[in-house]
């Protein structure tokens, strides 16, 4: 709800000046031949898209920075939020302004925020760094997201207030700072124009605290007095929902025309929700640009063409100055594409031609590896009349895959001693490098014994040697698929249809190497893994049976680019025969 301000103020505090170097590109003289060496291996087909293959300098006058401590505002309940002010000198007032809502606090100058905001107020920016409530020197109680949408509100439109403020207002930050960036914008402030959350989320329930409704893991129990205030609320009940953003309020938030600056990284935990986010925001004509890097959970880095600051500054310039600079000309969508190791513009999220390919679960042996079932992935529609892989589970014994995230990405080790628990099924060998991008699925039917289970699919890279290196994965609670508000029990021995939406992605599988997918019960931590997150575990045991005939076609959907179909040496065999790797059924020149 939008409040009126009362009684706010900013208080006498300590000022000083500081002189901070300006921000300089690297100059690229070797930078063409770095590239080059470091370049993996595109997906067929894919040769001709929008590559980006140089570095782009860009230049920008900086100011000497002035701080001043204790800004004190008051907002509408009579809580004073605290934090500090940079203005840049030898600029006249009024100045776009920056706003960074901490829900850890401001803390000192040198904290991991310094860099950011002192290179945005370097750039002629009012920054406003402030501490949300019972955080930092604020005052208030804290909570899980506690009044971040009404304290979102009142401190962007007090800093539109200021006589240092041309009323246009941003907000920037990392994870908590991007989702504290979410819940604002959700109140709309008339003075906020542009966001800019960095590995977030808009829904915190699935992305971060409850994935695909499972029981929520190690990485959020580790967070005290939080995951006590969380775990009273298992389902997505009123309380969540005033802390999430809905897609009506997301669709509301873009006709409002806040511009989204959305970023995050393959490999990290936060960032399929701000990558959701995306897809809803422009799917509704809002002003909005994804960023999407290789990295995990942090600021990203080595971005083409532009560093990600200047993206940012570019951002801010367009919306809160009216700067004719170029950036909305630019594709929307720039992604890091992994396999193929180099950036690549995009018109759309999801790619608009992307080619979803369905692929059957099969009994025929894949001979890739000895698990429960060694299953095939096959481009037919099974035809069996009857035919099913069973699984047993327990909170205690597993199965489980170690799928788990950490603030450092995914983890370095071979899934296939663990895949051997599991249920498994496996393309045939790749006969041509092949990219998938967007969003996967795996759809089947399947009978638990149990009133609740839980469903981890995995998706891994197998090479020729046997060797599995987990690409993505994704998680859904049984119970839960219909309604997470209001979950509903399974009936034992009852046969169900049942889908995984699995995390979002762009790799290239090389030439050679098969995908795979796995299915157990939970996903668990290795020991000694740092600070893992995604999904707890299901505490019922349970006896699960996944069918695979023609009554009940289970399937893995593939979104591939650059080819029409799945390329294997087995389906191409002749073609392979008779003419060169390039001339390949299926396969786009």
């Amino acid at each position: 709800m939008k409040k009126r301000l009362t009684n706010i103020w900013l208080s006498s505090g300590l000022v000083v000046s500081i002189i901070i170097a300006g921000f300089t590109l690297p100059v690229h003289s070797n930078e063409d031949d770095k590239q080059k060496t470091e370049l993996g291996i595109k997906g067929a087909g894919t040769e001709n898209r929008a590559w980006v293959t140089r570095k782009e300098s860009l230049s920008s006058k900086t100011y000497k920075v002035k701080v001043q401590e204790n800004v004190e505002i008051q907002v509408s309940d009579g809580t004073i939020i605290r934090g500090r002010l940079l203005l840049p000198e030898g600029i006249k007032n009024p100045l776009p302004t920056i706003v960074q809502l901490n829900g850890y606090g401001h803390e000192s100058l040198q904290n991991s925020s310094k860099g950011m905001l002192v290179d945005l107020a370097e750039r002629g920016y009012a920054v406003l760094h402030v501490s949300m409530s019972g955080t930092g020197t604020s005052e208030g109680d804290s909570g899980l997201y506690k009044y971040y949408m009404e304290d979102g509100y009142d401190v962007i439109e007090w800093a539109a207030a200021q006589p240092w403020s041309n009323g246009n207002v941003g907000t920037v930050g990392l994870s908590l700072n991007g989702i504290s960036q979410w819940l604002a914008a959700k109140e709309l402030p008339p003075s906020l124009k542009a966001i800019s959350p960095v590995v977030a989320c808009a829904n915190c329930y699935n992305a971060l605290w409850h994935p695909g409704g499972m029981e929520s893991g190690p990485g959020r129990i580790a967070r005290g007095y939080e995951y006590e205030v969380a775990k009273d609320h298992r389902n997505y009940d009123e309380w969540w929902q005033e802390r999430s953003i809905s897609t009506e309020e997301l669709e509301a938030i873009a006709e409002n025309g806040i511009a989204a600056f959305i970023s995050g990284g393959w490999n990290d935990y936060i960032s399929p929700g701000n990558i959701k986010a995306y897809e809803i925001y422009s799917a509704v004509g809002g002003a909005s640009k994804l960023i999407v890097s290789q990295g995990a959970h942090g600021y990203l880095d080595g971005i083409l063409p532009l560093e990600f600051k200047d993206y940012q500054a570019l951002w801010f310039d367009h919306y809160l100055r009216s700067v004719d600079n170029g950036v909305v000309e630019r594709d929307p969508v720039l992604i890091y594409v992994q396999g193929a190791n180099q950036w690549r513009y995009e018109k759309s999220w999801p790619l608009e031609d992307t080619n979803s390919v369905d692929l059957f679960f099969s009994d025929q042996k894949s001979k890739s590896i000895d698990s429960i079932n060694d299953g095939s992935l096959v481009a037919k529609v099974p035809t069996k009349k009857h035919s099913s892989v069973g699984y047993s589970y327990s909170p205690a014994d597993g199965p489980f895959l170690p799928s788990l995230l950490s603030s450092s990405g995914r983890l370095p080790i071979n899934q296939q001693p663990y895949e051997e628990e599991t249920a498994t099924w496996t393309t045939d060998a790749l006969a041509v490098p092949t990219e998938v991008t967007g969003n996967m699925s795996a759809t089947f039917w399947a009978e638990v014994d149990a009133v609740d289970a839980d469903f981890v699919v995995q998706v891994t890279d197998v090479a020729p040697d046997g060797t599995s290196k987990q690409v993505v994965a994704g998680y859904l609670n049984a119970s839960r698929t219909e309604s997470q508000t209001k979950p509903t029990p399974l009936t034992p021995g009852e046969v169900k249809e049942f889908t995984v939406e699995i995390l979002p992605t762009s790799y290239v599988f090389k030439k050679g190497h098969r995908i795979r997918i796995s299915i157990a019960g939970g996903a668990k931590a290795l020991e000694g893994q740092q600070a893992p997150q995604g999904p707890g575990l299901n505490p019922t045991p349970s006896d699960v049976e996944i069918y695979q005939d023609a009554a009940h076609p289970s399937s893995f959907k593939l979104p591939l680019i650059g080819v029409n179909s799945l390329i294997t040496t087995k389906s191409n065999q002749k073609a392979i025969e008779n003419a060169s790797d390039n001339v390949l059924v299926g396969a786009e020149k």
